[in-house]
């Protein structure tokens, strides 16, 4: 039998893994820095607060739902691949940016040369 404050517990993570699936696809679609970075510290924040509920519940000798806490360990891993498929994306755009950057600076020196 599950009490009142587990199940509190479990509603306040589940509120918790939506909020970071969204900041999580929010991010996929961000060009902006400051909102990309605003967006990150959210996520940062969930991710901390998500932990901590966990760590209340798995230390609760009372709550046994196992299939609850392999749930909760798979969508763990599911957002840490979400998040690296984020951070991998960033990498590549702040590549092709310096790129991009390098052969602006490479015209500007040819016509500076004029």
């Amino acid at each position: 039998m599950m009490t009142t404050e587990q199940q509190v517990l479990i509603d306040d993570l589940d509120a918790a893994n939506q909020k970071c699936k969204t900041v999580l696809n929010c991010l996929k679609s961000k060009n902006d820095i400051e909102e990309f970075e605003q967006l990150v510290l959210n996520l940062q924040e969930l991710v901390v607060k998500r932990q901590s509920l966990l760590d209340v519940l798995i230390a609760d000798d009372s709550f046994v739902q196992r299939d609850y806490l392999q749930r909760q360990l798979e969508l763990a891993l599911s957002l840490e691949v979400k998040a690296k498929l984020v951070l991998n994306n960033l990498h590549s755009e702040i590549h092709l940016g310096k790129k991009n950057q390098r052969q602006v600076n490479v015209y500007k020196s040819i016509d500076s040369d004029r």
